[in-house]
């Protein structure tokens, strides 16, 4: 991508037109000139950019303060150190010499690792299985993928009607993530330290699996064969739709979130039905419905961390599942909410420096822990 190009793009930025890959690529650009890995004159970008300053002083009277909200990225690229609420009013480059200790004891992102445990007890890490057939039970042929998919074959289900309930397990550990095709061609994907159990073919009149963690599925539609998902007491039916559960056991809440079509919500005897751009939300004896921006659901399984006026404490247990990480917090923990989009795919380094540009938080980092003061 040549100057041209990136000024055209980072146009396109400041002005909210960017496809969501286009600005995954922004930020991305963000990140690694913050890192000094791109080589180009920010005079040349500065007078095509003018403009960008004026809608940036707008556009801090009018919202609130974020960590890297739209308009940053195109900032940073003419130089500008801005005041936007109380992020950017001690606006500071992280030392050199503190980044250079983070850097040293860097952390990789996940990446796709899981364990398959068969109806037998039989573990599979699929991480290390070849690609083809994996095992056979039930009259089901279970296969892994070129792309690393596990893939239940639905061929033999329909004459299964009277079969015992097989079941198998998919358990992803820290720092991974896994995708599975279900014997009715339901497609899950599971987060970082979750698990799925699951019938190897659905038989008699429902399908239902059970969960833990964080779990997003595209269910197929079966009018005659209602789909339940059961998560921490809680369980979601539904005939054929796309939704995520949130339930992981160090998260205060239950959030389920539904995308497409339409699922009933039960939880000790309470019950909700969601509408597309829903989400309920399980606290204790509650049972509450709100109108979201399903986006900030699903990020994790487009590639990415989103964070909507979120707490760092918050923002930690998820990187903490994800980069494998233990969290110490010494002194006062930031009262502010952080907001922002990064991928998932970079360094633990590159993330915890974006939220120190904050200037509200630090961290150091040595061997799998990261210190916040």
């Amino acid at each position: 991508m040549d100057n041209n190009d990136i000024i055209a793009l980072l146009k396109k930025y400041s002005l909210g037109e960017c496809t969501p890959d286009e600005e995954a690529l922004v930020e991305t650009w963000y990140i690694n000139h913050r890192t000094g890995s791109l080589n180009f004159s920010i005079e040349e970008l500065s007078a095509d950019l003018e403009h960008i300053n004026v809608q940036l002083l707008e556009h801090a009277k009018r919202r609130k303060a974020r960590l890297w909200p739209k308009f940053v990225a195109a900032a940073a690229a003419i130089g500008l150190i801005l005041s936007i609420g109380t992020y950017f009013l001690n606006y500071k480059k992280l030392p050199d010499q503190q980044y250079a200790q983070i850097q040293k004891y860097d952390v990789g992102p996940g990446g796709n690792k899981a364990v398959l445990t068969l109806s037998n007890g039989k573990q599979i890490v699929l991480t290390e299985a070849r690609k083809g057939k994996l095992a056979s039970e039930n009259e089901i042929e279970i296969r892994k993928t070129a792309d690393g998919k596990v893939v239940y074959s639905s061929d033999t289900e329909a004459k299964k009607i009277n079969a015992d309930l097989e079941y198998n397990t998919i358990t992803t550990p820290l720092g991974g993530q896994y995708k599975l095709v279900l014997s009715d061609g339901t497609n899950v994907v599971l987060d970082a330290a979750s698990s799925i159990r699951y019938p190897v073919s659905f038989v008699g009149g429902e399908r239902r699996v059970e969960i833990t963690g964080q779990v997003y599925f595209e269910v197929a539609h079966h009018k005659l064969k209602p789909f339940r998902v059961i998560a921490a007491g809680q369980t979601v039916e539904v005939l054929g739709t796309h939704f995520n559960i949130n339930a992981y056991n160090d998260e205060p809440s239950i959030i389920t979130t539904l995308l497409e079509g339409r699922v009933n919500v039960t939880k000790e005897g309470k019950s909700v039905i969601l509408k597309p751009g829903q989400q309920s939300v399980v606290n204790g004896g509650a049972l509450n419905v709100v109108e979201v921006n399903t986006d900030k659901a699903v990020a994790w399984k487009n590639g990415y961390f989103r964070f909507n006026d979120e707490k760092i404490e918050s923002i930690l247990r998820e990187l903490s599942r994800w980069y494998g990480i233990k969290v110490i917090y010494k002194g006062k923990v930031p009262e502010e909410g952080f907001s922002g989009k990064i991928s998932r795919y970079k360094n633990i380094s590159q993330v915890l420096k974006m939220l120190e540009y904050s200037g509200t938080v630090r961290f150091t980092l040595e061997e799998r822990k990261v210190v916040v003061m």
